[in-house]
């Protein structure tokens, strides 16, 4: 398990030079530990979470593409007691989270009681103006819709071709210039689309052989996605016949895919 988590050395040294801006694949490799792991699992490392909680709040301060998981992570971890202990002991993060922005601050205050109490009283005010989508109930869907991406995002890696994993880096690409224009709801109906295309380009038996899995994956992702956009499946209500079809031909082929198709 150690493994999986972060290097915790080099997760120090970030923290201590002040280095936020390098912290990418850090911040990336504890989200993904974090939303699969269990309660108790993240328990076993609150050693770790006076830097932890430290390194979060100066990411969130430089890091803003990464807004909606990063507040997924406080929710998540705020639902484990010693963590809540470790950040009530450290007065000075309570200090370092008044210097976010407060529309961020609020945001995160909404996740827990313990840092709704410790957010500056400007962003107290702020709290009845928090986004739908960045409200608890939500982001407890992100979360699950996160952990289900990143696991298809492991599957998709070993495909030979490549592409369900190009739609990942196409999609984290998108929302990342969306959210720096201020946007924090990315439309996401363009991953579909290129799922959509994807299962469409297999024509023939040869192309279901090679290409039928990246396919199915890509368009797996783009669903999970757009999961709860009831508009955005409608307006690709033309390509529905096309879509069914490979799905039933795929499982009538490959008999050990029913779960993914079932998705």
């Amino acid at each position: 398990m150690a493994d999986d988590w972060p290097n915790w050395t080099k997760l120090d040294q970030l923290v201590s030079q002040g280095n936020y801006m390098a912290g990418n694949s850090e911040f990336i490799v504890f989200k993904k530990k974090v939303l699969q792991s269990s309660v108790d699992e993240i328990g076993c490392l609150a050693v770790h979470a006076p830097i932890m909680w430290d390194f979060l709040i100066g990411f969130a301060a430089v890091k803003n593409m990464y807004r909606s998981l990063i507040i997924q992570v406080f929710h998540k971890l705020m639902q484990v007691q010693s963590w809540v202990i470790a950040w009530q002991g450290q007065p000075a993060l309570k200090e370092k989270l008044q210097t976010l922005h407060e529309d961020l601050q609020a945001a995160l205050g909404a996740q827990h009681e313990v840092l709704e109490r410790s957010i500056a009283p400007a962003a107290l005010k702020s709290m009845a103006q928090v986004s739908i989508h960045e409200r608890p109930e939500e982001v407890r869907k992100d979360m699950e819709r996160e952990r289900m991406v990143d696991a298809m995002r492991e599957e998709a890696a070993s495909s030979p071709s490549k592409r369900a994993s190009e739609a990942f880096d196409v999609a984290a690409e998108f929302g990342a210039e969306t959210v720096a224009e201020g946007n924090h709801d990315p439309d996401p109906r363009k991953t579909l689309q290129e799922g959509i295309d994807a299962v469409e380009a297999i024509d023939d038996a040869s192309k279901m052989d090679s290409g039928g899995s990246d396919a199915l994956n890509q368009l797996r992702i783009g669903c999970l996605m757009c999961a709860g956009s009831e508009d955005v499946f409608c307006s690709e209500m033309d390509h529905a016949l096309n879509v069914f079809n490979f799905l039933l031909s795929f499982v009538k082929q490959y008999l050990d895919a029913v779960q993914r198709v079932a998705e």
